[in-house]
């Protein structure tokens, strides 16, 4: 009986895999290994597809077992270990985790995050942006990490057009359902600022930075995007040594002589760098940054 389950799990893992619903076929594959725990093709399956969600070290737990010797599966499992510990050398969170992540709970995501975690960086960033005198329809604007457009509601009011940019596609389509963003679209920052595309006057991103470490390649893909006398506005979590450091929720902290020499190094001059608290993490502050550069 067991068996029989830990075949139809595997089944209807493979199926919600195929259809791109990652966090239901790891709960269907973890379902799977726990009633067939010798499974080594479940196992493999859940080990991959915790790869395939950027978790390297849920991944390497899982795949461990499956290169001893003789193991049909070592060959494989070893070549998946070794992507899951470059995984681990990134400086910034492996995207597909931060799809996962934000995939699982993007239809409550708006009221987790003002509710639970008193989320107002977007309202710091909109004030920020009204001290450098951004006038009402008159800036193109796009939001990094625009999630569900929590953001994008408080910066419409100031756009003349307004576009997002956001790994989760769930939050994408919630976005889309708001109706205040010109264009929408799936896609890693860092790869998106790096290629061709329009150039904007502003540039915002609101508890985005936080999933990178090494800020160097979204600096210069800002600076890219950017018209003369742009601005980019956004909010980091503070670090109070030099450089920057992953916290312990999976969040790097960046300090403030980190942002002005790299910004510096990228070709942005940083004009400003305010005090604030982003959010609150288990009803505690979180300390961070609100800074802008500009394009000079």
């Amino acid at each position: 009986m067991k068996r029989e389950g830990a075949r139809l799990a595997l089944q209807r893992a493979g199926e919600l895999t195929q259809n791109g619903e990652l966090p239901a076929a790891i709960a269907e594959l973890e379902r799977a290994v726990a009633l067939e725990p010798d499974s080594r093709a479940a196992r493999l399956a859940l080990g991959t597809a915790w790869l395939e969600a950027g978790e390297a070290d849920k991944a390497i737990v899982t795949l461990s077992p499956l290169i001893r010797p003789r193991s049909a599966y070592r060959a494989v499992a070893k070549r998946k270990l070794e992507q899951a510990e470059q995984l681990r050398e990134l400086q910034r969170s492996p995207p597909a985790y931060v799809r996962h992540l934000f995939d699982q709970f993007s239809h409550q995501y708006d009221r987790q995050m003002v509710e639970d975690l008193a989320y107002c960086a977007p309202v710091i960033l909109r004030r920020l942006a009204g001290l450098l005198g951004c006038a009402p329809c008159t800036v193109d604007i796009l939001d990094l990490g625009c999630g569900t457009g929590l953001a994008g509601e408080y910066f419409r009011p100031l756009a003349r057009r307004l576009d997002g940019i956001d790994l989760s596609p769930r939050r994408i389509a919630e976005a889309k359902r708001k109706r205040i963003y010109d264009r929408l679209a799936v896609g890693d920052i860092e790869v998106f600022l790096g290629a061709r595309g329009r150039n904007y006057d502003l540039l915002i991103a609101a508890d985005t930075l936080v999933y990178f470490g090494d800020l160097s390649a979204v600096f210069r893909g800002a600076k890219r995007r950017l018209r003369p006398g742009g601005w980019f506005l956004f909010t980091v979590e503070r670090h109070i040594a030099g450089g920057f450091a992953l916290g312990p929720k999976r969040r790097y902290r960046h300090s403030a002589d980190y942002i002005r020499e790299s910004a510096g190094e990228s070709g942005l001059d940083c004009m400003g760098l305010i005090d604030c608290v982003p959010r609150k993490d288990a009803g505690e502050p979180v300390d961070g940054f609100a800074i802008a550069l500009r394009h000079i």
